[in-house]
């Protein structure tokens, strides 16, 4: 039976509605502004695929459903060894004489080919059609034999029997539909019963149950893993056994709601510790779970009240600790981990993935000990540190010591990586007893389209008061009830390590889409960034892989942003092209060069449009492009001034070409308020109507004396309702068009980079000798380059003289020599000027000021 967390579940319904209202509660702390409509016209949605898997060495039909999926070219899937041909229909008959011709069948199946050598795991597969290409679905390779789901199913007299280690590809097709299915096992086998629903891309959420032939519960889960369920049983007589699948409220159920159920004795693993390891150092690591090779059920350690076993293997993390290589599912929340996916394997098969990310810093792993205020496990930082709560009332104390001064950010992660955990930490004094901080609710949601939400609390900035000794306490809120192997964490104790992560999803915010660029056109990606320990810079964006005649001008993702448009733009003559192209981000921080390859993300499901409520998504596997024939309309826009300085307006003028004849409509043309910092406008946040007898629009460009330094990217939306049928001999109905411009890069320059303080606006300089004179700087905006430090006299000054300085990177104090000879006649020399020279992006930004020499004997 499975634990109840003392929380809300994601799975109740009131916690839907306190969720939606929570939603729409923070939607102004995650954008200022809702995002724009979606456009109408046509483009490929995967909503199904029916199986969403097969087993490797096999070839498999499958029927794909969703939106304009007409005339489909092929299936592209994120593995090369999987292949897919369309299954064509045969041509109808010739229509009787007077008779209208018979419609052709539309392709909706293909025959999907798995090599044999195909890592089990999950994929993406897309559709690619005369409309572009869709969003990915989620396709399981799988090592057991499989079978289709057959009705009716819906009681125990009909339940569909199935061999043991089967999975069964079905669907819950009602709200009240009930599955059963019913296997024999042999007593001693252990039998692990996995039903697959978030990670595939489902909208079920799955109960399952066990019955023996008695009709006796045995066993049942629900919400192992997000809407996964996962039971077990130890056989404890030959026979028949029965298992009961339904949607555990009983009020959803279509063909939206598929499932993968498996029936076997491979392995199954819950947890691993530690759940971090350092990039290419081996590491001993031990696996808890069911039906592991060589391991025995230990009763001491469970999850859902299931006895786990344990063993110990060696495991090589990769050198490179900048991918994120994982063949399970992975929501938004942890799309900002490095890590690769774990996996063991028995005589029946392969087991689930675990996810192993990497450390950041020295590992420490949990000792195992009692711990306590009293007797504390000693770490020595900066270190990342392994643990669980493996008993009740865990209670895991550690102790470090620290100097004044020294600055620590102490992050905990535990949701992010996969954990049913609700985790906190508390800091403490370990001389005074004096608690020093609480960790508080991460409030860090990213975006509603790419809705990061986490348990897991916030980071937090920890400045050494003395020199001392402190504890960290590191446990559960629910420890006292819930504890286990799968109760796991990691903590990070570091100085700054400033880095960023990218995440690049199609333009659609709410809705699944791909991303399709019309011959001469531009097209949209949103991307998202995580900023790391404080990070904040301009990061620029390029884009490998793209096909002739598609190109991607210089764009960033300016000063402190974390959400910014990428625009692709294809010649007219581009040729027709399905494929995958990758993101880089490229950034300097505490003058290191930092490369990031972006994520990919999707939305899985539609929501209402423009009612702050955030879809589900994903992390996905590729990033893919598709170009196709000419919109209706192009917009180009090019701005007066490529730079400015703060407080400084620019202009942008848009151009547009109607590709249509028949788009005769006015176009409102606007910028996306989210992907541009606070302060800066375009046209007052408002559109801009092209006129029908009009080609192009101005729109004034407001930089704010308070908008941070940076290299912002603006792109423009266009849309218009534009007359459009699918069938060309059809009568043609408005339907709304969206199409964006060629991408506008300005530079906001800052006013200054620091202020100057002089210890005294006068310094007395003796003649004949030479006097220290000192400057401090105190930086803005996070710069951290040189500063060029030089004194300027007036003219009449001509006896005193100071050499220029250089503050380096991240220092703060200029020390002037001041010189003057021996024969100088005493007196006040006024009006000496300082000037500090900082280069930003590539212009000098000079700060002054006056001060006086008073020359003495």
């Amino acid at each position: 039976m499975r634990r109840c967390f003392p929380r809300i579940r994601a799975s109740c319904p009131a916690f839907l509605l306190l969720l939606t209202f929570a939603v729409g509660l923070t939607a102004q702390r995650v954008g200022r502004a809702q995002p724009l409509p979606d456009g109408a016209q046509p483009a490929p949605r995967l909503l199904t695929v029916s199986p969403p898997g097969g087993k490797l060495g096999t070839t498999v039909e499958v029927a794909v459903g969703g939106a304009d999926l007409e005339e489909p070219e092929k299936l592209l899937f994120s593995h090369p060894g999987i292949k897919a041909e369309a299954v064509v229909p045969p041509e109808p008959p010739p229509p009787a004489a007077g008779k209208p011709p018979t419609p052709k069948t539309p392709v909706t199946k293909f025959k999907v080919t798995i090599a044999a050598d195909t890592p089990v795991g999950i994929y993406d597969v897309r559709l690619a059609n005369k409309w572009g290409v869709s969003n990915p679905r989620a396709f399981v390779v799988g090592d057991l034999n499989e079978v289709q789901e057959k009705e009716p199913n819906n009681d125990v007299p009909e339940a569909q029997r199935v061999e043991l280690n089967t999975t069964v590809n079905g669907a819950i097709a009602a709200p009240t539909d009930v599955d059963y299915f019913v296997f024999t096992a042999k007593k001693g086998q252990r039998v692990i019963i996995s039903c697959l629903a978030s990670s595939i891309d489902s909208r079920l959420r799955p109960g399952i149950e066990l019955y023996n032939a008695r009709g006796k519960l045995v066993a049942s889960n629900r919400s192992y893993f997000h809407h996964d369920a996962v039971c077990d049983l130890f056989v404890p007589d030959d026979g028949d056994y029965h298992v009961r699948l339904f949607e555990f409220t009983h009020t959803q159920g279509n063909a939206e709601h598929f499932y993968r159920l498996s029936i076997s004795t491979g392995p199954w693993i819950d947890a691993v510790h530690p759940c971090v390891v350092e990039p290419g150092k081996p590491t001993q690591v031990t696996v808890y779970g069911r039906n592991l090779p060589g391991g025995k059920p230990d009763p001491a350690l469970s999850s859902d009240e299931s006895p786990l076993e344990k063993i110990t293997v060696t495991v090589t993390p990769p050198a490179d600790a900048s991918r994120l290589t994982f063949g399970g599912y992975l929501p938004p929340s942890a799309s900002q981990r490095d890590g690769f996916e774990y996996r063991i394997k028995n005589d029946a098969g392969w087991s689930n993935p675990f996810l192993l990310t990497f450390a950041r810093a020295p590992l420490v792993v949990d000792n195992d000990a009692p711990k306590s205020p009293e007797a504390p496990q000693l770490v020595n930082v900066p270190c990342e540190i392994a643990g669980h709560v493996e008993k009740e009332r865990d209670r895991d104390w550690y102790l470090f010591a620290a100097k004044k001064g020294e600055v620590y950010n102490i992050e905990l992660l535990s949701g992010r990586l996969g954990a049913p955990a609700y985790m906190y930490f508390l800091l403490r004094n370990a001389d005074t007893k004096a608690d020093i901080a609480e960790s508080a609710d991460n409030p860090d949601l990213m975006n509603m389209k790419f809705y990061a939400r986490s348990e897991d609390p916030q980071v937090y900035k920890f400045t050494v008061p003395a020199d001392g000794k402190y504890l960290l306490l590191v446990s559960s809120r629910t420890a006292d009830r819930v504890f286990g192997p799968r109760q796991f964490y990691r903590v990070r104790i570091t100085p700054d390590q400033p880095d960023f992560q990218l995440v690049v999803m199609g333009n659609a915010s709410s809705r699944p889409d791909g991303s399709v660029l019309g011959q001469g056109g531009s097209q949209k990606f949103d991307v998202f960034t995580w900023r790391r320990d404080g990070f904040v810079g301009d990061i620029a964006l390029s884009v490998e892989g793209l096909p002739p005649g598609v190109t991607c001008l210089p764009q960033t993702v300016g000063g402190n942003l974390r959400h910014a448009a990428l625009v692709v733009n294809a010649a007219a003559d581009a040729a027709p092209f399905t494929g995958e192209i990758k993101v880089k981000g490229t950034a300097t921080a505490h003058g290191q060069k930092l490369v990031h390859e972006a994520r990919s993300g999707t939305i899985l499901w539609p929501v209402q449009p423009q009612q702050n409520i955030a879809p589900l998504s994903r992390v996905d596997r590729q990033i893919m492009l598709a170009v196709r024939e000419k919109p209706p309309f192009a917009l180009t826009a090019a701005i007066d001034k490529p730079a400015v300085v703060q407080g400084t307006p620019a202009q942008i003028t848009v151009k547009l070409v109607r590709n249509n004849p028949e788009f005769k409509n006015p176009l409102a043309v606007q910028a996306q308020v989210t992907e541009l910092p606070q302060g800066l406008t375009v046209n007052n946040n408002q559109p801009l109507t092209i006129a029908p007898d009009k080609a192009e629009g101005v729109f004034p460009v407001v930089v704010a004396a308070a908008v941070p330094p940076g290299t912002y990217t603006i792109v423009l939306r266009g849309s218009a309702p534009i007359p459009f049928n699918k069938d060309p001999k059809g009568p043609k109905q408005p339907v709304n068009f969206v199409a964006y411009s060629t991408p506008v890069t300005l530079t906001v320059l800052p006013k200054s980079l620091a202020t100057l303080t002089l210890a005294n606006p006068t310094a007395t300089a003796k003649a004949g000798a030479m006097t220290e004179y000192v400057v401090q700087l105190a930086r803005q905006f996070n710069y951290d380059g040189e500063f060029k430090v030089e004194v300027v006299p007036p003219a009449a000054v001509k006896d005193v003289t100071v050499a220029a300085v250089t503050v380096a990177a991240g220092q703060n104090t200029a020390k002037l020599v001041i010189n003057v000879p021996a024969d100088a006649v005493p007196g006040n020399r006024a009006d000496l000027v300082i000037k500090a020279t900082a280069i930003y992006n590539g212009t000098p930004i000079v700060h002054e000021v006056k001060f006086n020499v008073n020359v003495v004997k």
